[in-house]
């Protein structure tokens, strides 16, 4: 019962005030070799694979998915036994985050990771820090810096595999809002920049 009365607190504070910490690691520093808890293979989702892509993500609409192949976006999928089990996606263009109600543009150089996904049956097995594996050595090869991405500070759970992939926090974003009207500033820790942030534009 205490649980359920702090997920509902949390829902209703995060309503008005949110917190989202941005997670960066320089792409040429040493990339860990794992080896997750089951048989797959990463490649990054060709347009004819989009029906396995939503099979795994029906609730995804595909106008949007085919608005983010079209600006350039990638997803990588990760397969097993003939079905996708994990996707992930990356972007180097400016990206709407809907959490913050504000569009990211990021330094030349940087590559974006966002909206993750497992199957249920499949979590827990290592296939998120295995997909970022072959991310940061795809984007190494095409010369880019840094790999970035943010998460809710209350979304603890995510925090440790981004620490294990060598990624550290480098600031946060906060917005507090009432209705239409949102006030956003920034805390930066250290020298690496955050992206900048905008209310330009309406991504998904």
């Amino acid at each position: 019962m205490a649980k359920k009365i702090r997920i509902l607190l949390m829902k209703l504070i995060t309503t008005f005030y949110r917190r989202a910490l941005v997670f960066a690691r320089p792409i040429n520093e040493t990339i860990p070799e794992l080896n997750p808890r089951l048989k797959i293979v990463i490649t990054p989702l060709r347009k004819e694979e989009l029906p396995a892509y939503f099979q795994l993500r029906s609730d995804q609409p595909s106008d949007v998915i085919q608005r983010r192949l079209a600006q350039g976006d990638r997803c990588f999928a990760a397969w097993h036994e003939g079905r996708i089990v994990h996707t992930g996606w990356v972007t180097t263009k400016p990206r709407y985050e809907s959490y913050l109600r504000r569009t990211l543009i990021l330094q030349p150089g940087d590559i974006f990771l966002y909206d993750h996904y497992t199957q249920p049956s499949h979590r827990s097995l290592g296939l998120a820090q295995a997909r970022d594996v072959y991310v940061l050595h795809h984007y190494r090869e095409e010369g880019y810096q840094r790999s970035m991405a943010i998460v809710a500070l209350e979304n603890k759970a995510a925090f440790h595999p981004f620490k294990a992939m060598g990624y550290r926090s480098i600031g946060m974003f906060k917005c507090l809002r009432f209705g239409l009207w949102q006030w956003t500033w920034e805390e930066t820790w250290g020298e690496d920049p955050l992206p900048v942030s905008t209310k330009m534009g309406v991504w998904k």
